[in-house]
């Protein structure tokens, strides 16, 4: 390692533990005469804005959001809904005997037997281990069949118009009044600790025999072969919205249509009555996405003195970096830290939570790494976690990204026989008028069996916060640079 790399490193270290503005010069207490260098710590301001987040964004989760909340101060609204197609095991199998489906009549034994209950039925279990908002208020969840294939080589986003895919216009499948405090289950379930809530939709028994006939249909039993031909042929999948109600946010885990069923076995030759369950489920095996619609954000938008983010896929803040500030060809850029204070907001009953951790991220690979289900690399990505204490997220050194924005831009410059003048200049802000620009969007880790971290994904349960900045107001990001 050489002598430069040498005091490049230390006096990164030096900027973390250590704040005061003086310039100093440094070197004949490190180094040899020839090797001194100069080193200025200083500050430069950036700027920011309160920006809509980008449909673009891929959402690379299980969890579907379902519900409506407004929020009170800002008469700000979210409506969740989400669409899911419902696979089938490989090598799906039921019993031959059930009874009432295709040939095979009802004895008058087992009609006794059953009495008044159905000897089938289908029901649709939306599965979920939190929610968000008052536990008390009803909402109304309805259930529509789509009419139309969802493409597996399709990237859906949550802004996807659900009337292509179902018609809007008729009865919805099913529908059902719930609460977070679910009145479906009963206390002693709800109070177990393996308890999972649920909200349970019952369905047309018409859905539990289109699957039972066409199982016992010796022309399209092939179509429970797999979950493809499954969906092709009997449900291609289902949009699930709420339309009444508003204050609670579901967050759904998985969704399964449960087929329930009496059949008859043998034992002895004495028939017996059996109950059986056959499952097709929704997660992320098959496709399901996020469907969200924001109003009423035109004020934050709008907000000179601050920015906001608000999740899912409501706002984000952008910041527009100085890097001629920061980083010249007369000194290297050492360490450059930027600390995000947020700003108090009107207390309400239920209020989002300010998200966990923020992943600053230059613009314009922000797509590209969710698509991908990347990792944070420190160089164009970073991730920095809200401290209570001070009401902050610090960015400890983004210096590595100020330097990758400008060296981008000097060999674009380059190869296009330009010099880096203000013409130069222009013209690349022309080209790649994001260059410069960073975005802050809530995310949360995905980790291994090890709890070692592989991925980011983006944090589409209710979050807010408010961060000093906008465009009256600059932030202070904090350098130490470095002469040789």
């Amino acid at each position: 390692m050489n002598i430069k790399t040498t005091v490049c490193s230390f006096l990164a270290i030096l900027f973390l533990i250590s704040c005061d503005d003086n310039t100093s010069k440094l070197g004949t207490s490190l180094t040899p005469d020839d090797d001194a260098i100069t080193v200025i710590k200083d500050s430069c301001y950036a700027t920011s804005r309160t920006i809509p987040a980008s449909d673009s964004l891929i959402v690379m989760t299980s969890q579907c959001n379902l519900g409506q909340f407004t929020e009170q101060v800002s008469g700000s609204k979210l409506q969740a809904g989400y669409m899911t197609q419902l696979g089938c095991m490989e090598n799906f199998s039921i019993p031959d005997s059930i009874y009432g489906i295709g040939n095979h009549a009802f004895p008058q034994w087992f009609i006794d037997s059953i009495g008044v209950n159905k000897p089938y039925y289908a029901e649709l279990r939306l599965y979920y281990k939190s929610f968000f908002g008052d536990s008390t208020n009803t909402i109304k969840i309805e259930v529509f069949p789509l009419d139309k294939m969802l493409d597996g080589n399709t990237i859906y986003y949550p802004n996807t118009d659900p009337s292509l895919f179902c018609d809007l216009q008729q009865e919805p499948l099913a529908s059902i009044t719930v609460s977070g405090w679910n009145l479906q289950e009963y206390d002693s379930i709800r109070s177990s600790t393996k308890h999972y809530p649920t909200i349970t939709i019952p369905l047309p028994d018409s859905i539990a025999r289109t699957i039972l006939e066409a199982y016992y249909n010796p022309e399209t039993r092939h179509y429970f072969s797999d979950a493809t031909s499954f969906m092709e042929n009997i449900i291609k999948g289902l949009y699930i919205r709420c339309t009444q109600g508003d204050g609670t946010i579901f967050y759904i885990d998985r969704t399964i249509l449960d087929v329930n069923f009496k059949y008859i076995t043998y034992d002895d030759g004495e028939p017996k009555l059996e109950s059986r369950m056959a499952e097709f489920y929704g997660n992320k095996e098959v496709i399901q996405f996020n469907c969200f619609k924001w109003t009423g954000l035109e004020e934050q938008l709008a907000d000179n003195d601050f920015t906001w983010i608000r999740t899912p896929f409501g706002l984000l803040t952008e910041i527009t970096l100085p890097i001629d500030d920061m980083r010249d060809d007369q000194y290297v850029l050492n360490a450059a830290q930027l600390c995000m204070s947020t700003a108090n907001t009107p207390s309400s009953r239920f209020k989002p939570s300010v998200p966990s951790v923020l992943m600053l991220i230059r613009k314009d690979i922000m797509q590209s790494f969710f698509g991908k289900n990347s990792n944070i690399d420190n160089s164009q990505s970073y991730a920095a976690s809200y401290s209570s204490k001070y009401g902050t997220y610090t960015f400890d050194n983004i210096a590595a990204l100020v330097e990758k924005a400008y060296n981008d831009r000097l060999n674009w410059l380059q190869d296009n026989n330009m010099k880096l003048d203000d013409q130069g200049k222009q013209a690349y802000q022309t080209a790649y008028p994001d260059w410069n620009k960073v975005v802050l969007i809530p995310v949360t880790a995905n980790t291994s069996s090890t709890n070692t971290v592989i991925s980011y994904s983006l944090d589409i349960k209710m979050h807010q916060v408010k961060l000093l900045g906008g465009p009256n107001n600059k932030i202070k990001i904090k350098t130490i640079r470095s002469k040789f």
